[in-house]
């Protein structure tokens, strides 16, 4: 904490007490609040949290007021900063090197939109810095931008550490600068391309939109899940732009074919915010939008952080979360993507057929695509109910988003025809430790349910 903060925070709580304000004054909660969201990790300042929330009492307008008028961000210069945090995969350990730009006028009583960048294969945090400068042209100081260089082996293969290298940079571009929550974009291109495909499809909550460059759907299980997943996207704009020649070897697959499979598919499951550009005669280079084109895709879209509808497929534990819900106890072990399947899918073959690449795409995608955990659920904002369906999953936390439902009536939840009713309010400690964590003020969680199989439910905060 800086000094000119330190001696601000002080300054606010010695006049509270010399003017005697109870512990509940404003004077005293703002200070509470600087020191709390000023610390290291908010989520894990246990202290600083009560603390808060002792000054804030059990009214959770304050507390919202409070969010929406958040001041306790530093001051940077503009420019570019150099920033290192860490990762580790099993008993590896990876120093993640990561870049932010801020605006040369920079503001922390004002968000700015975010865009995260990914490099391609031998690049750096750096060259596609400067590659998003350019694209964004004039309106780049109305942005905060970062870059993360990938560290590890060379090649995006969604391993749990390379989603960390992006999303703990992220996180802390969203704790020290003050960012627009509804305005927060993935781009990269190449390898980048992979990665901004894959952060968009697995944590779609994050995201207003996505721009992956030369890149393709790439997940755990290769090719046969290029597609698996694409579910995931149908509330997010993507923007996929690749080169018609864009394959290693002629005649094999390459990145226009895998492009031109999940631009298929999303277009089959109703996403009418994609648009896929293909740009004739041209290979893996070249690949850009046009920089004013790409300035209005981003300005003409924001994040939808409850959706009316949300479907939402995973298997692993670190992707239990789509949107508002969460899954807490699974029916079946996790897919092993490391182990090969006992059988092989059966491909139907007329006689002296012989199976092509797409078949066998097909058949082993069909073979995933029973292995997956599956979320699909749907709001009533008239019946103040919301219905969720689950395959592979026991049990769901529900995480309730300010606008979600209207806590004035019972809220009702279904899960899988199981029905639970009740009254719910909002909570204050909810709020906070939800803010903490991801300094979220566009989505605000009132609370959170826990519903089982049976229909029993659980209010975790009363």
């Amino acid at each position: 904490m800086s000094v000119t903060v330190t001696a601000w925070v002080w300054l606010l709580v010695g006049r509270a007490l010399l003017a005697g304000a109870p512990q509940g004054g404003q004077d005293v909660l703002e200070a509470r609040w600087h020191v709390l969201m000023m610390q290291p990790d908010p989520a894990a300042a246990a202290d600083q949290i009560a603390s808060v929330l002792r000054a804030c009492g059990p009214d959770p307008a304050r507390l919202k007021r409070l969010i929406a008028n958040d001041s306790a961000y530093r001051r940077y210069p503009g420019g570019w900063l150099g920033r290192k945090t860490s990762v580790t995969d099993g008993d590896t350990r990876y120093d993640v090197q990561f870049m932010v730009r801020v605006p040369a006028r920079y503001d922390p009583a004002r968000a700015y939109p975010l865009l995260l960048a990914a490099h391609g294969q031998g690049g750096s945090a750096r060259s596609i810095g400067y590659m998003m400068e350019r694209l964004l042209g004039p309106a780049v100081e109305d942005y905060v931008i970062c870059a993360p260089t990938m560290p590890g082996p060379t090649g995006y293969n969604a391993r749990a550490y390379q989603e960390q290298a992006y999303l703990r940079p992220l996180r802390w571009t969203r704790q020290h600068l003050n960012i627009d929550d509804e305005r927060i974009f993935v781009a990269g291109y190449s390898m980048g391309g992979h990665g901004a495909w894959h952060l968009a499809t697995m944590f779609p909550h994050l995201f207003a939109a996505a721009v992956p460059m030369a890149g393709v759907p790439a997940f755990e299980g290769g090719i046969a899940t290029t597609t698996a997943y694409l579910e995931n996207l149908s509330n997010l704009p993507v923007w996929a732009i690749w080169g018609q020649l864009d394959r290693r070897v002629p005649g094999t697959m390459g990145n226009v074919d895998f492009c031109r499979m999940a631009a298929a598919r999303l277009r089959q499951l109703g996403n009418r915010n994609f648009k896929g550009t293909e740009w004739p005669g041209k290979g893996h280079s070249g690949c850009w939008p046009a920089p004013a084109e790409f300035r209005r895709f981003l300005a003409a879209h924001k994040r939808r952080a409850a959706p009316v509808k949300v479907t939402y497929c995973f298997h692993c534990d670190r992707h239990r979360q789509g949107y508002y819900l969460r899954a807490l106890e699974l029916a079946r072990p996790a897919v092993d993507f490391s182990c090969r399947p006992r059988r092989r899918p059966r491909i139907r073959l007329r006689p002296g057929q012989r199976p092509t690449t797409q078949m066998v795409i097909d058949a082993w995608r069909k073979y995933y695509a029973r292995l997956l955990f599956r979320m699909r659920a749907e709001l009533d904002p008239a019946g103040n109910t919301l219905s969720i369906n689950t395959a592979g999953i026991r049990s769901v936390r529900v995480y309730l988003v300010e606008g979600m439902f209207d806590l004035h009536r019972a809220v009702r939840l279904r899960l899988n025809g199981r029905q639970w009713q009740g009254r719910v309010t909002s909570s204050a400690e909810c709020i906070l430790r939800h803010y903490a964590a991801t300094r979220d003020a566009a989505a605000i969680v009132l609370n959170e349910i826990d519903i089982d199989a049976t229909g029993k439910a659980t209010v975790r905060y009363r």
